[in-house]
């Protein structure tokens, strides 16, 4: 789960906010103060140091994903039709590894959070055995 450490007063904001004026896009609030970064860890043992894919459909709009301080590329799942991001095995290290995410435009911060999958998301799953 990524939560907000850049300022934890985003999160307050952006639930007061929606008694306001609010815009909305897809569905969901845009940030009230412009971008606002987001951060997390998980640990990983050697054995899972594998190629893995981000999702990152469930609650973010458009933004930046940093992994271990590397750029690991632009989402836009609103936009579509990538919908996980490609990370290799060998930028993740053994032990706490750190999740950034620099989000642009609006979240859903009831379900603030990314996964870790084995099979990419493009325009719908990816059947590996087709």
């Amino acid at each position: 789960n990524v939560t907000d450490t850049s300022t934890r007063r985003t999160t307050n904001k952006l639930t007061a906010a929606s008694s306001h004026k609010t815009k909305i896009w897809k569905g969901k609030e845009l940030l009230p103060k412009g971008p606002a970064i987001f951060s997390g860890e998980f640990v990983l043992e050697k054995s899972q140091l594998l190629d893995t894919f981000v999702n990152i459909t469930r609650s973010w709009s458009k933004g930046y994903l940093i992994v271990n301080d590397i750029l690991i590329g632009r989402y836009w799942p609103d936009a579509g039709p990538q919908y996980t991001l490609y990370l290799p095995g060998v930028w993740l290290k053994e032990g706490t590894n750190t999740i950034s995410l620099v989000e642009l435009q609006s979240y859903t911060p009831s379900e603030n959070g990314v996964y870790l999958t084995d099979k990419p998301f493009i325009d719908g799953p990816v059947n590996p055995d087709a």
